[in-house]
């Protein structure tokens, strides 16, 4: 009788730690399945993209967690890795610092967002999709995808970075698609094109992440016409849910150059048309066209804080709405020269057909850019708390209404004038503020109201 008893316990024991699929047995370790169990090698040459669709199909329809091991050398995948996400499904994949190098050629995806052959290296999301059309949503409700660990190295794939057709290819490191989207503490590098794109979310994380040598930008002779700006972000949102909550946290992104190019943007939101919110904390930015591009027709809400830039043509750029509001605080915005694949001066804030407002507190604007460059004021409202360094430049505010409120110029001002307007009813106003290098004489304005008070 005893020895019945333990061959029982044995084998309920047994259960409880291995499953089995295709005939083969699957181990786990608490709630999680290796990769390595549907088949995965990670030694850099053995095409790994089966394995790991496997794995995922099955963590979802099993409600586990994939663990995918770090290896000596790398994951290799020699096609994309397309899964799809349905009613209530959820994923949750964590690594110890896995890298994925893939070699794919194929553009297997949710769908296309540009017209150049899209390279997904992992996709996973909803059948189908369209950016222009609103269908079926109650499928991506209740679904989830959780990244953390992993690392995108798209060193291997074949890229000319001169684009000279829509036949060219770009690639993208991860595309999700679900109601709610964490990524942390992963690496995405050498990829031209994107880093990231999430579509749909209602709640988006993405902390602790390196971007590194990622984006591009898409000009040919086919697409100068239409768009300068095709493709090549680190993170791009897109048809964003009604009330979302985004959160970007103690995250960097170092863009990729090609040609004399800085790539399009380290962060794009675009294609919603509810309100939501997003809140971008502990960021350093640089190597990018457009650090910061909302070109939304929603309403849109954007917290800045202990955010750096440098290194870009454009700080902050808005396009459509003229509700959306941009506050920042603790922020650092180092402008400098563009590289002259945009129109203008380089700017740390530009709205674009719209009057977004914008506000920013305890923070330093440093302009390093040619002398009398012109910086797009239309609605910055209030600068308080804040150092304007002009560093000589004699550079000029133009066509805002601003209030600047106990902040400190330094070399600010000069022989030209520092403050312009097309529409002469416009106000600068500058109160309980202090001057250094230069003083408030040498503050000039032109075709503008100009109101200076100090106590």
């Amino acid at each position: 009788m005893k020895i019945k008893l333990i061959i029982l316990l044995s084998f309920i024991s047994f259960s409880f730690s291995s499953f089995a699929i295709n005939n083969t047995v699957i181990k786990t370790n608490g709630n999680s399945i290796s990769v390595l169990d549907f088949g995965a090698i990670g030694n850099g040459i053995v095409d790994d993209s089966d394995a790991f669709q496997k794995a995922i199909v099955y963590c979802i329809k099993n409600k586990q967690t994939l663990y995918v091991p770090k290896t000596s050398k790398s994951y290799n995948f020699n096609k994309s890795v397309r899964v799809s996400l349905s009613q209530g499904e959820k994923i949750n994949i964590i690594s110890n610092g896995a890298t994925i190098t893939p070699k794919i050629t194929d553009v297997t995806t949710a769908y296309k967002l540009t017209s150049f052959k899209e390279h997904v290296f992992i996709s996973i999301g909803r059948e189908f999709n369209s950016i222009d059309i609103l269908e079926n949503p109650e499928e991506n409700h209740d679904t989830a995808i959780a990244i953390s660990g992993l690392i995108f190295d798209g060193i291997n794939q074949k890229s000319t970075e001169v684009i000279t057709s829509y036949d060219n290819d770009i690639y993208i490191g991860g595309q999700f698609i679900a109601e709610k989207v964490d990524i942390e503490n992963c690496i995405f590098k050498n990829i031209f094109g994107y880093g990231i794109r999430i579509h749909e979310v209602s709640e988006s994380k993405i902390k602790q992440c390196k971007f590194i040598n990622v984006g591009g930008r898409g000009l040919t002779p086919f697409a100068n016409k239409l768009d300068l700006d095709a493709f090549g972000d680190a993170i791009f949102h897109a048809k964003i849910n009604e009330n979302a909550n985004i959160v970007i946290e103690d995250c960097s992104f170092y863009g990729k150059k090609s040609n004399n190019r800085r790539s399009r943007s380290a962060l794009t939101f675009e294609f919603s048309l509810s309100p939501y919110k997003v809140y971008l904390k502990k960021l350093n930015i640089e190597g990018y066209a457009k650090c910061l591009h909302i070109e939304e027709k929603a309403v849109t809400f954007f917290q800045l804080e202990n955010v750096k830039m440098r290194d870009f043509n454009f700080g902050i750029v808005n396009a459509l709405n003229d509700e959306t509001e941009v506050h920042l605080n603790n922020c650092t915005i180092n402008v400098g020269l563009n590289d002259g694949n945009d129109s203008g001066d380089a700017l740390a804030f530009l709205n674009y057909n719209s009057l977004a407002k914008i506000y920013v507190n305890n923070s330093s604007l440093d302009f390093k850019g040619k002398p009398s460059a012109y910086q797009s004021a239309v609605g910055l409202i209030k600068v308080e708390n804040s150092t304007i360094n002009g560093n000589n430049t004699n550079f000029f505010f133009a066509d805002g209404n601003t209030v600047f409120l106990n902040c400190k110029f330094v070399n600010f001002g000069g022989p030209g004038m520092s403050f312009f307007s097309n529409n002469p009813k416009n106000l600068y106003q500058i109160k309980n503020s202090t001057f250094r290098g230069s003083s408030i004489s040498s503050v000039k304005a032109s075709n503008v109201k100009l109101d200076i008070k100090n106590n």
